[in-house]
């Protein structure tokens, strides 16, 4: 019998701070699952659990040495929203600040998809090498049968 691998999506990574990572040349957001008016102490919060990778810098991507975070929380209104019909698959994206509609408001965080060619390509690149090495190693682990 084949065993089927699945991770189980946990909230071990965090919570996504866009501030601290708006200047990434790209993001590579693996959707777990989406709670709408997920329970949260601050009032209820659309909410979406990804594994969160960032690449800072053009280098990081060049290398494919991104910075990885499993079970990352994210609960921003428009990001987890737009995240809602990705669940189960992955996404190529990169932040961008839209300005508030009433004065005095904060500009919020959006996703804008990645167009240069050459960067999706890399990302594509290490995601596909990622996913090779998982299976090589599943290839090589001992068979109990």
């Amino acid at each position: 019998m084949t065993l089927n691998f699945v991770e189980i999506p946990t909230a071990g990574g965090g919570w996504f701070k866009p501030a601290d990572v708006k200047d990434a040349v790209a993001f590579l957001i693996e959707v777990n699952s989406y709670e709408s008016q997920r329970p949260t102490p601050n009032g209820p919060k659309d909410s979406a659990l990804c594994d969160v990778t960032v690449f800072k810098t053009a280098e990081s991507l060049a290398s494919h040495t991104p910075e990885v975070n499993k079970g990352m929380r994210i609960e921003q209104t428009l990001l987890a929203r737009d995240l809602e019909k990705v669940v189960g698959n992955a996404t190529i994206v990169k932040l961008d600040q839209v300005p508030p509609k009433r004065p005095g408001a904060h500009p919020a965080w959006v996703w804008r998809p990645v167009n240069d060619a050459s960067v999706r390509k890399a990302v594509i690149d290490y995601a596909q090498a990622r996913e090779a090495a998982v299976a090589e190693a599943v290839a090589d682990a001992p068979d109990f049968d």
